[in-house]
């Protein structure tokens, strides 16, 4: 078995920038993994060949959430037999990029996609039954670069693509609300926590899909 991957982040022009993401697929079977580079293994989105999904929660350290942390954030199926699945995406948006000191990981072909400012991207992750040449249906739909197209062993194709994603002020004053909660928690955490990022969970809207906004924790 072979676990192949893709390393993504976004940026703007002035060098601020996101976590890195990987997205994971296996050539045995046709499981796909999403996880942050930056935060380790500590949250992952795992989409089975069976139709079975969830994001398993963060690591204690970690978990900001009410009541006692779960292992799941969230679980759903889908139907793998279907032609279209959009089961999960990430929004970053363009206020919540920052340059601050990042982790190091070793350079393997991160694709950074380059957000205009004060406008958020999106990155989807779509599973579908089609073949030929899908750029132009794709650029149609507003997305705008294809960051994996792969073919999957039971036949679907994996795409991680990225559009531009508008960000409602009103989301913006939730995370700001959110980001104070945070700070007290980490001004009360022992250790220190370089350049400390948010991960919020969305969803499912009314077309299923879920998502994960990605902000800082200090302005």
């Amino acid at each position: 078995m072979t676990l192949r991957s893709q390393r993504f982040g976004v940026r703007n022009p002035d060098g601020a920038r996101s976590s890195e993401w990987v997205i994971m697929w296996k050539t045995n079977i046709s499981d796909v993994y999403l996880a942050t580079r930056t935060l380790g293994g500590s949250i992952k989105v795992s989409l089975h060949q069976s139709g079975r999904c969830h994001v398993r929660a963060p690591d204690p350290s970690k978990w900001r959430g009410i009541g006692e942390q779960p292992r799941f954030l969230d679980v759903w199926n889908i139907d793998v037999s279907a032609n279209y699945q959009f089961p999960f995406a990430i929004v970053f948006p363009e206020q919540e990029l920052r340059h601050g000191e990042w982790a190091r990981h070793r350079n393997k072909d991160t694709i950074w996609i380059e957000a205009a400012p004060s406008c958020g991207v999106e990155i989807a992750l779509f599973l579908v039954r089609a073949d030929g040449d899908l750029t132009r249906t794709l650029e149609s739909s507003g997305w705008r670069t294809v960051i994996v197209d792969v073919l999957i062993p039971d036949g679907r194709r994996l795409f991680v693509v990225a559009g531009e994603a508008t960000v409602p002020h009103a989301k913006l004053s939730d995370l700001e609300s959110i980001r104070h909660t945070v700070r007290t928690a980490l001004t009360n955490n022992a250790s220190a926590v370089r350049n400390p990022r948010m991960l919020l969970l969305g969803g499912p809207n009314e077309q299923g899909i879920r998502k994960f906004i990605e902000a800082a924790a200090l302005q």
